[in-house]
């Protein structure tokens, strides 16, 4: 048996309301802020982790400082690409007579680039086969829920990502692990909850986009022919069912996915597509002490929550082919000042080590 890797996600909170903010607190040793984000990152010490919420620079300029300033270099290999909050659409997507405000952009955001994504690995990557999927339109997936009423001529222009969808290889042990990351958006912070997608009111914008960009990863690791799904880089169809060996790809879904199995405001329960999915690992939910401490009395599962506001958001999901499960948690300690301080998220970190080649 191949010896053991870890592979995490944090929803960090590095990000800044104006463009070069976050790059300025990350060239900067003594940012308190940014220094106990990277000691949380250190104590998972995962070989391969997600931070969502990190500002995009399209030269890479916070990234390459963080990595090298904060985390001194622990992490030589890293992606960062563009996304979709703040990049205008030039629609009046919120209907209020003008096309410029955040919530008029592609994906929610005050600048290109805010609430962005940073993959770091131990372990290199395999660049040329990276995929994105920034500018996949929403309307093209198929069995959508996009509200084409609620935004007009609109809709056939708009993406389905908030932020965007990765499938970053990464080079481990001889063999590729493909981190499937995303952001979605949280499905809140528009017109209610839908109980009834039957229904015209309320229109619930965010909670169908939300539960959509998960449905994507559902689709995408399925081994049906999707010749629909083409990404930024004009490649068509999802991960491959099987290699040219016939050997099935591992894969890890990374993400702040916004959505709890059982609590919170997520549409028709949109996480169990692929917390059930037949290639995805049936595993124990990750846990922590602290959750038990400071999570409401009234919620389920109070255990396996990954944030200050009392819901499980943060996954780690691994692929049933080649991975075996060895252990995860919530890094959430009983005491918590240290973690409280870098985010209102807690990283949530897997064991994980390759199946024994027969």
């Amino acid at each position: 048996m191949a010896a053991e890797f870890r592979v995490a996600v944090f929803n960090a909170a590095l990000y800044r309301d104006q463009a070069g903010g976050l790059i300025r607190d990350c060239q900067d040793a003594n940012d308190s802020k940014v220094a106990a984000v990277a000691n949380v990152i250190r104590e998972v010490n995962a070989d391969v982790i997600l931070i969502n919420e990190f500002d995009y620079d399209a030269e890479g300029f916070a990234a390459k400082a963080f990595a090298e300033i904060h985390l001194k270099s622990a992490y030589p290999h890293w992606f960062i690409g563009p996304v979709n909050t703040g990049v205008a659409s030039g629609e009046d997507l919120n209907h209020d007579g003008d096309t410029t405000d955040p919530e008029d952009s592609f994906g929610f955001g005050k600048h290109p680039g805010q609430y962005g994504m940073l993959l770091l690995s131990r372990y290199p990557i395999d660049r040329k086969n990276v995929r994105t999927f920034q500018q996949f339109l929403w309307q093209n997936l198929p069995g959508n829920l996009l509200p084409k009423a609620h935004y007009g001529t609109a809709a056939a222009k708009l993406r389905l990502s908030s932020k965007s969808h990765w499938d970053v290889p990464i080079l481990l042990d001889g063999k590729t692990l493909h981190c499937l990351c995303s952001h979605p958006t949280p499905p809140a912070f528009d017109d209610g909850t839908i109980k009834d997608l039957s229904l015209e009111k309320p229109v619930d914008w965010n909670g169908r986009r939300n539960h959509d960009e998960i449905q994507f990863w559902a689709r995408y690791i399925d081994a049906m022919e999707k010749p629909w799904m083409i990404d930024d880089q004009g490649k068509v169809g999802g991960l491959a069912a099987a290699s040219p060996q016939g050997i099935e790809s591992a894969f890890v879904i990374l993400g702040d996915l916004n959505a709890d199995p059982v609590d919170g405001d997520s549409v028709n329960r949109a996480m169990d597509r692929l917390l059930q999915h037949p290639q995805v690992l049936d595993c124990p939910a990750p846990k922590s002490v602290g959750a038990l401490k400071r999570v409401k009395k009234s919620l389920q599962n109070r255990d396996t929550k990954t944030s200050d506001f009392g819901l499980r958001c943060d996954y780690v999901l691994p692929s049933k082919s080649q991975l075996v499960w060895k252990a995860s948690a919530v890094h959430w300690p009983e005491d918590d000042a240290i973690v409280r301080k870098a985010s209102d998220h807690r990283a949530v970190w897997c064991d994980l080590s390759w199946t024994e080649s027969k």
